[in-house]
């Protein structure tokens, strides 16, 4: 399974990593989970192959680009992208993005014979088959209707933990794969902000060592949504913790895994 986090930033710094902003990773050439930057790609050509979208939440750095994807991949005719994602965020983003106000109303726009965007409930634990992947959406402990996604392709099983603070029922579906190759798992904020990690349902290097403890040693654990300023100290902070088999992300990259 190949895996992509799609940058969000230009470059600036030759050798330096550039800081990543906002969600999205490509898997394969036609499944996102996020909408953050996928429809920042400079390379249009890529939108274009997109053709479904899960999104976790509604959060902004996991949305912020999906109005410029379903314009970009706008063609008149009733093929369009599919967006899926539990009732209550496709009810947020149908209320605070494609309102009419912010972004055009893509779903009332459209009509069986041209159509803008597609929306697709999905709910907890029920898997569902997109793109050759079977995708699992799993609660996890973060803003009320998160979910996170585990991605299988009959060979190798990875995992999205989304956003989240210290969780439980996302490691235990995981227990019961035994192709798990990969978790992508966030750790927000350094030590010293613990606290308001664990206000806004996030991790810091002391509590992503506990959710990673969850896991074997064998899955390669990926650190990413680092936020920008403290990237840097985030890494440092994890590595002294000397964690099996976890790296940083970097944006960019794609990941056979």
């Amino acid at each position: 399974m190949r895996v992509e986090l799609l940058p969000s930033s230009v470059p600036t710094n030759a050798g330096r990593a550039s800081p990543q902003f906002l969600s999205s990773y490509l898997i394969g050439d036609s499944l996102v989970i996020d909408g953050g930057s996928v429809g920042l790609l400079a390379d249009v050509d890529r939108q274009l192959a997109v053709r479904h979208v899960f999104l976790t939440h509604a959060h902004l750095d996991h949305v912020a680009s999906l109005p410029f994807l379903i314009e970009n991949a706008y063609t008149p005719g009733p093929d369009c992208i599919e967006v899926l994602a539990s009732p209550a965020v496709l009810a947020q983003i149908n209320a605070d993005l494609f309102n009419g106000r912010t972004w055009p109303d893509f779903l009332s726009l459209s009509t069986p014979q041209n159509t803008f965007m597609r929306a697709t409930p999905i709910e907890p634990l029920q898997t569902v088959e997109r793109a050759g992947f079977r995708i699992t959406p799993v609660p996890v402990s973060h803003s009320g209707d998160t979910l996170g996604m585990i991605v299988d392709d009959g060979s190798s099983c990875v995992a999205f933990a989304a956003d989240t603070g210290p969780t439980d029922q996302i490691w235990q579906e995981l227990a019961t794969r035994p192709t798990l190759t990969a978790v992508f798992l966030e750790c927000s904020f350094p030590n010293s902000m613990e606290d308001l990690a664990t206000k806004t349902g996030h991790l810091c290097p002391r509590t992503f060592a506990t959710q990673r403890a969850r896991l074997t040693d064998r899955v390669k654990v990926f650190a990413v949504h680092r936020k920008a300023r403290y990237a840097d100290e985030i890494a440092r902070e994890l590595a002294i913790l000397g964690l099996p088999n976890v790296e940083p992300v970097t944006p960019g990259l794609p990941y056979d895994l």
